[in-house]
Order: structure tokens, then C-alpha cells, then sequence
């Protein structure tokens, strides 16, 4: 009879420690999220059209470009991003840009996402002809992209939408890309795209008076979120 008054006692609190011990565990929130991303991305481009000396799908540069971005609880997300190309012929031309889009879940699977863009191009830049081949030019860029998660693995970035111009002379730049991203779990992933790309600068120099054929590229880039 002792035992069973001192056992008692000592099984009915066990228990109790048990069950609130029990509820801990399922009332404790689930990690949050990742928000911000960094990047690497490389590619080479190649000439889309002969051009003067330029051949079609000749090399004419391979860049490199560094970004962050970072996801906003509204559906907003900012990136900034650090390109470095350089061109055949031992030039280069350095890009720096800042960008706010926002995200539109248009279905369970397929979310569009618009954003605008400003930036600064400086170096070997030959974006003024017949001018200083060395001219320092801000840009503004307009952005759509299109993304489609086919598997908790696979999204098909179906497109990207570029239309790029500089605020004090004609540099217009419209791109088309797609690809597919590959996501090796919740913070890492990996990617590929092909692009195509236009230009029209200030020139009295054919093809250049014209929006024509410029470039297309094939890249492949990693992404980590935490």
C-alpha cells in the first residue's frame, strides 16, 4: 500500500510532463523561411549576326555577374547585381544594377514577376559610336519574368523579358531568355539559360541606326538562400 501511494503520484506527473512536454513539440513554429539570396552566374555570348569583322556565333565576350536579393514579406523582392564582361580583343565593360519587383502567384504553380531596374555601365563601353568609346552611361531596365514550377525540384523559367535603354543617349537593349532552374533542396539550386538579345545605339553606321540582331548567350548560374 505505500508503494502504491508514493508510485501514484509519481506516475500521474510523469505523465502530465509527458503530454505538455508532447504539446511543446507540436505548438514549436516551423523554421522560417529563407529571404535573402546570393549568386553566380556565367556566360559566354556570341555574335548573333555578321557584323563588319564580327562573324556570326563567334565569341564576342564572357561575363560574370554577383547578386543579391532578398524577399520581402509583401511579395516584393530587391536585388542588386555586379557584372564584370570582357571582350574578345582584351576589353571589358563593368555593369552595376539595383531592382524592385513584385510577385504575382498567378496559379498554385506559375507566378509572374515584373520590376524595374536602374543601373551604371562604365569602361570599354562603345555604346556612344564615333564618340568617347569609354563613356560612362546610367540606364534604366524594365523586367517580366515567368516562372513555372513543374516539381518541388524543377521550374521552367519560361521567359524573361528585357527592355534596357540609357537615360542621356540611345542604348536600346531588349532581351528574350528561358531555362530551367534545378533546386537541390531548400537553400541551394542550380540553373540554366539560353538568351537572345538586340541593340540599337546613336550611329549613323549601319546596321547600328537600326534595332538589329546583337547576341545570344547560354548560361549557367548557382543560387544559395539563407
Amino acid at each position: 500500500m505505500p508503494f502504491r501511494k508514493i508510485i501514484a503520484p509519481l506516475g500521474i506527473c510523469l505523465s502530465m510532463a509527458t503530454s505538455a512536454f508532447a504539446a511543446d513539440l507540436v505548438e514549436a513554429p516551423p523554421p522560417a523561411a529563407p529571404t535573402w539570396t546570393i549568386g553566380i552566374e556565367g556566360s559566354p555570348e556570341f555574335y548573333a549576326i555578321n557584323n563588319g569583322s564580327n562573324t556570326a556565333r563567334s565569341l564576342a565576350d564572357t561575363y560574370f555577374k554577383l547578386s543579391v536579393s532578398h524577399n520581402f514579406d509583401n511579395n516584393f523582392v530587391g536585388g542588386v547585381f555586379f557584372q564584370p564582361t570582357f571582350k574578345t580583343g582584351g576589353k571589358s565593360q563593368y555593369y552595376g544594377e539595383a531592382s524592385l519587383g513584385y510577385k504575382i502567384k498567378l496559379t498554385d504553380v506559375f507566378t509572374l514577376t515584373p520590376s524595374v531596374a536602374f543601373g551604371y555601365t562604365w569602361h570599354d563601353t562603345a555604346i556612344i559610336k564615333g564618340a568617347d568609346a569609354n563613356a560612362q552611361v546610367p540606364y534604366y531596365a524594365l523586367y517580366l519574368a515567368g516562372d513555372w514550377k513543374l516539381t518541388k525540384q524543377w521550374t521552367w523559367n519560361v521567359f524573361n523579358l528585357r527592355y534596357r535603354n540609357a537615360f542621356s543617349t540611345t542604348w536600346e537593349t531588349p532581351k528574350v531568355a528561358t531555362g530551367v532552374t534545378y533546386n537541390i533542396d531548400s537553400t541551394n539550386a542550380v540553373y540554366a539559360n539560353v538568351g537572345y538579345s538586340w541593340k540599337k545605339t546613336d550611329t549613323t553606321s549601319s546596321p547600328y541606326n537600326d534595332l538589329s540582331a546583337d547576341k545570344l548567350n547560354i548560361a549557367i548560374g548557382y543560387k544559395h538562400s539563407l
